[in-house]
């Protein structure tokens, strides 16, 4: 219970509500985008939850250097007791994630989808048309705040659970 509270303030902090929270800049939109990611992955269950050991592989698709290293600039926390690990999805590692973050400025190609489907991976991204190219979350900029929309056919496709908490705070869920 504890957690969920803590959700709702982590997203309420990261403007789920239409007010303004940070003024709408670049960096100030994007430092909510990261927190918001991590967040939606602290109360995301997967089919096998694996040990604590193992750490959390968070992959960033983008094309600007800047969207990796606000990621990167977070690695120091844990998601559910795990390690946090980011890495650019373009690298080697690109496949094996547990969350993906896709920037409008990278471009997903079907197969990545596909991809993340059979490897159970969250799917967060901030392009518009997101959700309809078969993201799972799509964080979108509403009164100078960053909401999300939420597409639970490609939650469920992949055998991801979102919490229902959370679920109730989207601005639209897609079944």
């Amino acid at each position: 219970m504890r957690a969920i509270v803590g959700l709702f303030a982590v997203l309420t902090c990261a403007g789920l509500r239409a007010q303004p929270v940070l003024p709408a800049t670049t960096q100030g939109d994007l430092a909510v985008k990261v927190r918001l990611t991590l967040s939606l992955a602290r109360f995301t269950q997967w089919p096998i939850e694996p040990s604590t050991s193992d750490p959390v592989r968070l992959c960033v698709l983008h094309k600007a250097p800047e969207v990796l290293e606000a990621f990167r600039a977070q690695q120091a926390q844990s998601l559910n007791g795990r390690r946090l690990l980011v890495s650019d999805a373009a690298g080697p590692d690109g496949a094996a994630c547990q969350v993906l973050f896709v920037h409008a400025s990278g471009r997903p190609v079907p197969a990545w989808f596909e991809q993340t489907v059979r490897q159970s991976t969250l799917t967060v991204g901030d392009a518009d048309g997101f959700l309809a190219s078969g993201g799972m979350v799509e964080l979108v900029a509403v009164n100078d705040a960053i909401r999300f929309d939420v597409n639970l056919a490609a939650l469920r496709a992949a055998r991801l659970t979102l919490s229902s908490q959370v679920l109730r705070l989207a601005r639209r869920v897609r079944e």
